[in-house]
């Protein structure tokens, strides 16, 4: 088994030799497959050199093929995790689809998108008319994400700049820190640690109010930030943006981000239904803290309505919203944007409670939580 797998990096590295001359349309991608089946791709031609290097601080040394990519956080896969190595051929389209992106579309692997069911919608979110029958994603695609948002006037300027015009899509999955375990059972966390630096002073701004909390839509500069400022010490120092950071993405697409405040606005408000959309415009003008004064429950099940986006994608390519633990009734969520001095802005999304006080309501609200508390990282990127 070690022999194959020392194969397979030295192939690895053979590879960098003859990328470069390649003139197809297929591209050529490297997977690492771990213990649990579960896998992390990358496109040779994204990266520069691979190399076998070691822990010097830990003890025992663990030895691990580093990555070097051509943009972004350098990848960390450590030889003790990996079960196999797979290379393949990857044939994405050279044009995308005439048709422009919706709101709730299925967006695929390869770059392209389909459509998802919506019939029309306010650019606030509210008033959605989805199709009675919902459509499935298209046969022999693989869903990445869904269509959050679509709004040329809620793009990032630096995003549109880049030449990614259409929107944002969030994605079908969560990020997993596969080091974030609990310490009695060895079982992964499905939520992450934004990042175990107490001073985080990165240059991340500070937003608090409601009104600075929806215009915030720069995340993708936020995580890019993060990756320059930390380098290599990005795996240890923040697990969220380096997990985000190295997630495979279609060609024609940014890197995957965590997104800054307003932009997981505009996709709760486009995603988690009517009531919610009505809420959330009332907040765009809020001056007070968002924390104490941008708080709902509806009468609706807003995580429900966010998970049904996904309900005829295979299971193998969708994580659903789901509640924190057995005291919360709500899915904590990660943005790239700072509360403070020690806590990152989040937003919590609700599940209908079906008894008590609240009976019939789900929550929306936008809270904080400590650098190195528990919360879901749900990721977007731009096209």
């Amino acid at each position: 088994m070690n022999r194959c797998w020392m194969m397979g990096v030295c192939c690895l590295l053979m590879a960098f030799a003859t990328q470069a001359t390649a003139q197809s349309v297929e591209r050529r991608q490297v997977v690492f497959v771990d213990q649990n089946e579960d896998s992390t791709k990358f496109y040779i031609d994204e990266l520069e050199y691979a190399v076998i290097d070691s822990t010097v601080t830990t003890t025992p040394v663990y030895k691990y093929l580093n990555l070097k990519r051509k943009s972004g956080a350098d990848a960390r896969i450590y030889l003790s995790d990996v079960k196999n190595i797979v290379f393949k051929k990857v044939t994405e389209p050279t044009e995308l689809p005439t048709e422009a992106p919706k709101v709730g579309d299925y967006y695929y692997s390869d770059g392209t998108w389909s459509d998802g069911g919506l019939v029309s919608i306010n650019s606030d979110g509210t008033n959605p008319v989805w199709a009675t029958v919902k459509p499935a994603p298209l046969p022999g695609k693989t869903v990445i994400g869904i269509v959050a948002m679509t709004d040329h006037e809620r793009m990032a300027q630096s995003d549109k700049d880049a030449g990614y015009t259409h929107g944002y899509v969030i994605c079908s999955k969560f990020v997993h820190d596969p080091n974030n375990r609990n310490t009695k059972t060895g079982e992964p966390f499905p939520t992450t640690k934004f990042t175990w630096d107490e001073e985080f002073t990165c240059n991340i701004g500070v937003k608090v109010s409601g009104v600075s909390w929806y215009a915030d839509i720069d995340g993708r500069n936020h995580c890019n930030n993060a990756v320059d400022y930390y380098g290599n010490m990005l795996v240890t120092m923040c697990p969220t943006i380096y997990y985000t950071n190295i997630m495979s993405h279609p060609s024609t697409s940014s890197e995957w981000f965590i997104p800054a405040t307003g932009q997981m606005w505009d996709a709760l408000a486009n995603l988690c239904g009517n009531r919610v959309a009505q809420q959330m415009k009332g907040w765009r003008s809020n001056e007070n803290d968002a924390t104490y004064y941008c708080s709902a429950y509806v009468y609706d099940d807003p995580m429900e309505i966010f998970n049904s986006t996904l309900a005829l994608v295979a299971d193998s390519d969708k994580e659903l919203l789901e509640t924190d633990d057995e005291l919360h009734n709500y899915c904590s969520m990660w943005t790239s944007t700072r509360y403070d001095e020690s806590a990152m802005d989040i937003f919590e999304v609700g599940k209908k409670h079906t008894e008590g006080l609240y009976k019939n309501k789900g929550l929306i609200e936008c809270m904080a939580a400590w650098y190195n508390g528990d919360c879901y990282a749900r990721p977007m990127l731009a096209f």
